[in-house]
This record gives structure tokens, C-alpha cells and sequence, in this order.
């Protein structure tokens, strides 16, 4: 019987050294594949971080020639008067509309875009 108990210590203690060994290989092999993923992770997200600088760079920019397209007829319109480089004016509004009515409904049209665009940025979509 004590011979018995003995050899089942041993072949229990040598199991368990296995399983133990082979505990620790596997978990060397995931702590690998993590820190890998870890790492195309961290690649990623910079990646990611860097091309949101440059989406809101570029958003910032079409907001600016949105607004400057927006502004430009109707300041160039009011100040410059006929254009003398070629001998043409300006287009004029329709027959049916008085000049300030044109203008003034220039005017509201772009304080509305202006507006639209400036709520738009608040919002965050930009």
C-alpha cells in the first residue's frame, strides 16, 4: 500500500509539473499574440488620431471657401459696381425684382448659410 501511494504521488507530481509547464507555454504564446495585437492596436489608433487631425484640417478648410464663396458675390456685387475690365456689369437681377430686393434676399440667403453652417460646426459634425 505505501508502495502504491508513492508511486501515485509521483506519477501525480509529475503530471502536475507537465500540466504546469504546459500551462505556462500557453500562456507565453497568448501574452505573444496579445502584445501583438496590443501593439497593431496602438498603430492603429495613431493612425486613426492622425487622420482625424487632418478630416478636421480639411473640414475647417471647405468651411472657410464655403463661407468665402458664400460672401464673395454679394460684397463684390455691392462694391465693385459695373465691371470696366471687360466692359460688361455684373449680372443683374431679374426684371421682376427691384435691386434691393435682390440683394437684400442675397443677403438673407447667406446669413442663413452662414448660420446653417455655424450650427452645423457647434453640432460637432465637423
Amino acid at each position: 500500500m505505501t508502495n502504491f501511494r508513492n508511486s501515485l504521488k509521483t506519477k501525480v507530481s509529475d503530471l502536475t509539473e507537465k500540466l504546469e509547464e504546459r500551462i505556462y507555454q500557453i500562456y507565453n504564446d497568448h501574452n505573444k499574440i496579445i502584445q501583438e495585437k496590443l501593439q497593431e492596436f496602438t498603430q492603429k489608433m495613431a493612425k486613426i488620431s492622425h487622420l482625424e487631425t487632418e478630416l478636421k484640417q480639411v473640414c475647417h478648410s471647405v468651411e472657410t471657401v464655403y463661407k468665402d464663396l458664400c460672401l464673395q458675390p454679394e460684397s463684390l456685387r455691392l462694391r465693385r459696381g459695373p465691371d470696366h475690365s471687360r466692359g460688361k456689369s455684373p449680372p443683374r437681377p431679374s426684371d421682376s425684382q427691384p435691386p434691393d430686393v435682390f440683394v437684400s434676399s442675397v443677403a438673407e440667403t447667406t446669413s442663413q448659410a452662414t448660420a446653417s453652417e455655424e450650427q452645423t460646426h457647434r453640432d460637432g459634425e465637423c
